[in-house]
């Protein structure tokens, strides 16, 4: 996503301020585990099941699939992209996934091509928004919209089942009493953060998303760096949606859509990626997709109506994009 600056702000983070951006994502850190035990301890006032350690592990499976998806999403945001067709692909990679399940293919060659499915998703937007010229939003939306409709014509409007136990069983199981879709999504997030903060893809892509400009005329192969971003972004949604079906035990076209997209991208930001590109850390993300569960899960404890979730995440959502700004500002010499 490009985004226009003052000359001042194209120059990017000036050296003076890298002890600040570590301390400033420090607290933008901190103050969401501050947030997450807050909201908490509120809800153990209100029903002491809130700490239950059934409840607790419950609490983690849910913020698995906001964050496998949050990651690639990151990924791509800090790059300086953006995509709002993360539900659709999720719905999308779970179905070509469970599709291949119940004609009896191995389920190792199904979850391969229910990844490919979604990295092959990723290199369409890539393709609509670097040769159409469409800005990421409008070209991410409008895939959105044609998965919303090719889902429901790939399924044939009704979920796809019985699954095999051998595939159940990954979304099901545990190791040490730690169920395995949270290793999965602990997997996914050391190697995301590896790839951003000890590679120098990572640097690269923090580059490009400070600044676009001084990115290309320094050689980056930006064409090449985006494709890779949007690649990523979709084979991480696409998982998303194969582990949730493991848990589940059935392609659910019903499964992902907007609010899947919303909360994504509500986990991305209030982790701390800017929505201009540059900043963010794989740990904020993790926070943020942690807040986004604690915040649903307090609220079905303490028996607080359901209407009221939306509410709090679109709140949660104006601010953490308020937030960036302020960050920015401070981090960044204006001209």
């Amino acid at each position: 996503m490009t985004v226009t600056q003052s000359p001042a702000v194209a120059a990017g983070p000036q050296p003076m301020h890298r002890g600040i951006l570590s301390r400033v994502l420090l607290r933008q850190e901190f103050t969401l585990v501050l947030v997450i035990v807050v909201i908490g301890l509120v809800a153990f006032t209100r029903n002491h099941a809130f700490l239950s350690s059934d409840n607790v592990l419950e609490l983690l499976r849910s913020s698995v699939i906001y964050f496998v998806m949050a990651c690639g999403a990151s990924l791509l945001t800090i790059g300086g992209g953006l995509d709002f067709s993360v539900g659709g692909v999720f719905t999308l990679g779970a179905l070509s996934t469970s599709l291949l399940l119940v004609r009896d293919v191995p389920w190792p060659l199904a979850v391969a091509f229910g990844l490919a499915v979604g990295a092959l998703l990723g290199v369409v937007n890539h393709l609509i928004i670097t040769y159409l010229h469409v800005p990421p939003i409008i070209a991410t939306l409008g895939t959105f919209f044609m998965l919303l409709g090719l889902n429901t014509q790939v399924s044939q409007g009704d979920d796809v089942l019985p699954l095999p136990d051998s595939f159940t069983k990954l979304g099901q199981g545990d190791v040490l009493g730690i169920p395995s879709v949270v290793l999965y999504a602990v997997a996914v997030g050391v190697v995301c953060w590896f790839l951003l903060e000890r590679t120098r893809f990572g640097i690269n892509v923090r580059a490009l998303g400070g600044n676009r400009q001084a990115a290309i005329q320094n050689g980056l192969r930006v064409v090449r760096l985006d494709l890779a971003l949007y690649a990523i972004a979709g084979a991480t949604g696409a998982l998303a949606g194969i582990i949730y079906t493991a848990r589940v035990g059935a392609g659910q076209v019903q499964a992902g859509g907007a609010t899947t997209t919303l909360n994504v991208v509500t986990a991305v930001l209030i982790g701390g990626v800017s929505l201009f590109g540059g900043l963010g850390t794989i740990t904020g993300v993790a926070f943020g997709a942690l807040l986004l569960s604690t915040v649903d899960n307090a609220l079905i404890v303490a028996q607080v109506p359901p209407d009221y979730n939306n509410v709090i995440v679109g709140a949660i959502l104006i601010g953490a994009v308020a937030i960036d700004h302020l960050r920015r500002k401070r981090l960044y010499k204006r001209g």
